[in-house]
């Protein structure tokens, strides 16, 4: 007798091998994709801390006072901002990462990993040498609640 066909067994079994295929596929997808969202926050965490860097520049009079850190006094000048003070401070940013609401106004940067606000993420700018530095403090958005 000749066979027409496949047993049920035959096409249970390869329903199942696919289904394995598929699960490993999808945890290495998601793996990939959660590593280049973190890394696009690393840029953006590098853009917040470049646009805090030329809003002192164009502000030099925020740098005047000497820095204090938990009681520690530094020999520069300092001034710890948060990115909603360096967005509506001006055009700091590529207007790309900004969110924008109705009236074409930039107000947000969200971070790609949450899904939240930057807007209370905090950076210190100093300078120390006559030049200007920025160094991320706290990015609230990272935390998760």
């Amino acid at each position: 007798m000749g066979k027409k066909g496949f047993t049920l067994v035959e096409l249970l079994a390869v329903i199942v091998v696919l289904s394995l295929v598929m699960a490993m596929a999808f945890v290495s997808i998601n793996a990939v994709r959660q590593s280049s969202l973190e890394r696009i926050v690393e840029t953006k965490i590098g853009q917040i801390e470049q646009a805090a860097v030329l809003y002192a520049q164009d502000n030099p009079e925020i740098l005047t006072e000497p820095c204090d850190v938990d009681g520690v006094h530094y020999d520069y000048y300092c001034k710890v901002l948060t990115v909603r003070d360096i967005i509506e401070a001006g055009s700091y940013f590529e207007s790309g990462d900004l969110v924008t609401d109705e009236s074409g106004t930039y107000v947000d940067l969200i971070n790609d990993v949450t899904g939240k606000s930057m807007l209370d993420d905090t950076v210190q700018v100093y300078r120390k040498n006559n030049r200007i530095y920025s160094v991320m403090l706290e990015v609230k958005s990272n935390e998760t609640s």
